[in-house]
């Protein structure tokens, strides 16, 4: 795959004495880091970056050194740039001391807008800073709107602009990757020995287009929540906020923790460890009707109104257009009453609001119908079919054709929350199985690897182990051929370093953690990866 790399820095422009002379400072900044002479070198080489960049078809070109805390104190050279002066804007992280030769694509989120910051939030493999990596990300093609009203990000008003919408959709970080790798190669004098992408949510759609659409950008790549059937998804979104605002459907707090309890008290020694972490829950056949009031109605407000009890059913089943392919497998229970389970993306907050339904107000009035005044909550999606169906194709991420990431020693690794109310892991695993169906088992074992991690919600969070290191076992995967699978992962809860963690192996799916009956259940050793009992 680094003919790939090599063939996309071909029009590298050759090194003048400018760009010898910042090398030169480059490497003593490298040999010596945390010397007064280094920093001044690195400060120096970082300031003059740029002016050797901005006649490479880069525009508004800016650098800085950047000393970061979440990394121990080590130092960047941060360099900004837009491409031919479009609004699609990326940024570069050079490391001025022990680079490890390979290069992070770090993907966005939602409605992107935004460029990876010293916060570091998206970076979800902590090898990635610890190792020295430089690091790559881009804005998704747009910046997020400057405005005081929070809300202005999820009107998605850049979709309406036929070329930021493409640049959002499939194609921002192929067009930023180039130069990308031209930034590293200016700085260190050498391209990346590997470049790796790793995203979740909305980054995790860009992953799946990456695999699939430009199987030679990158040497391995990680999916985390992908949204990859992301016209199914706004639908899904829009489904159930509609329910919940045209009927007032919402269940209150004590109605939630009910059917929370109720869903575990169903599910969770399903998986033999009463534990409040429901390990499988795409088995779990809990019925909401076990709480529908009495007709008496004298429960008070220990159950579930009927209309209830439908939009919970609405929820968790699947929904497809009519006359169409789009379609949503429904989510999981788990997580009902908290806040990285259902409270996250289902229930609408005290704006009477969820984030469902924001992120379906701004898909269907700047997506599909391109007009603000839309009724999004009563709205026929199937008047708006040949719309739909043409997003569909340019958006959606759902190709199961992996072989030619096969064909070119590309390697994927797929991750979902099984808490997930944004993305489905219902979604992920029909994605899964679809590539295997289509490429043929074998062959997909040599690509892709699936891992579910219970108890997780979107991206991170919940009562589950939601913080596993995957580009380092990607790295060992394409460098050394060793599978994630058989390099025995264990995710842990993320929390403070004097927090006692809980912990689980990360098992390749179909299999699942099970307790061996004995130990610590707060421990992975006392677990084994092994098939569903159904």
């Amino acid at each position: 795959m680094q003919h790939g790399i090599k063939a996309a820095l071909d029009n590298a422009v050759h090194r003048t004495a400018l760009l010898l002379v910042c090398l030169i400072l480059a490497a003593c900044s490298r040999s010596a880091p945390g010397s007064g002479a280094a920093a001044n070198g690195a400060a120096e080489t970082c300031r003059l970056l740029p002016d050797e960049l901005s006649a490479q078809g880069l525009a508004q070109v800016e650098s800085e050194l950047v000393n970061t805390g979440p990394t121990g104190g080590r130092s960047y050279c941060v360099l900004t740039a837009s491409i031919d002066n479009s609004p699609l804007r990326f940024n570069v992280w050079l490391p001025t001391s022990d680079w490890n030769g390979k290069l992070a694509f770090i993907g966005g989120g939602g409605f992107d807008g935004e460029l990876l910051d010293d916060a570091f939030k998206l970076v979800l493999s902590p090898s990635i800073l610890e190792e020295h990596y430089a690091l790559a990300s881009s804005n998704g093609g747009h910046d997020k709107p400057d405005s005081l009203n929070p809300l202005a990000y999820f009107r998605a008003e850049f979709a309406r602009d036929p070329e930021m919408l493409a640049d959002f959709m499939y194609r921002s970080e192929h067009r930023v990757l180039p130069h990308a790798l031209t930034v590293v190669e200016e700085w260190f004098g050498q391209i990346p020995t590997h470049s790796y992408f790793e995203g979740c949510s909305m980054g995790g759609h860009d992953a799946l287009i990456l695999a699939q659409r430009y199987p030679d950008d990158f040497d391995g790549i990680i999916a985390r929540a992908p949204a990859g059937n992301i016209l199914g998804l706004f639908l899904q979104f829009n489904r159930i906020g509609s329910l919940i605002r045209n009927g007032d459907l919402a269940l209150d707090k004590h109605q939630r923790q009910l059917l929370q309890e109720a869903v575990l008290a169903h599910c969770d020694a399903s998986d033999g460890l009463d534990d409040n972490i429901i390990s499988l829950p795409q088995y779990c056949d809990f019925d909401p009707a076990v709480l529908a009031c009495s007709e008496d109605g004298n429960d008070g407000r220990n159950c579930l109104q009927a209309r209830q009890v439908k939009l919970l059913r609405a929820i968790t089943t699947p929904y497809t257009l009519p006359d169409s392919t789009l379609q949503h497998p429904g989510y999981l229970y788990g997580g009902e009453n908290s806040d990285k389970g259902w409270g996250e993306y289902i229930w609408p907050n005290l704006t009477g609001y969820s984030i469902q339904m924001l992120f379906s107000e701004g898909f269907v009035r700047s997506f599909v119908t391109g007009d603000e005044s839309t009724d999004t909550w009563n709205w026929n999606p199937g008047n708006y079919l040949p719309r739909l169906l043409e997003l569909e194709q340019q958006f959606n991420a759902f190709d199961p054709n992996l072989a030619p990431l096969h064909e070119g020693g590309g390697k994927l690794i797929l991750w979902n929350g099984l808490q997930d109310t944004s993305v489905s892991p219902l979604d992920t695993i029909a994605y899964f199985n679809a590539v295997s169906k289509s490429i043929g088992s074998k062959v997909a074992e040599e690509t892709v690897e699936l891992f579910l991690a219970p108890g997780v919600g979107h991206c991170w969070g919940g009562t589950g182990a939601d913080e596993v290191d995957l580009m380092a076992a990607l790295d060992r995967w394409v460098e050394h051929g060793i599978a994630p699978s058989q390099q025995q992962l264990v995710a842990r809860k993320a929390g403070s370093e004097d927090e006692e963690k809980l912990s689980r192996p990360l098992c390749k799916y179909p299999r699942f953690a099970s307790y061996v009956g004995e130990g610590d259940p707060a421990d992975a050793s006392n677990f084994t990866c092994e098939m569903p009992p159904r």
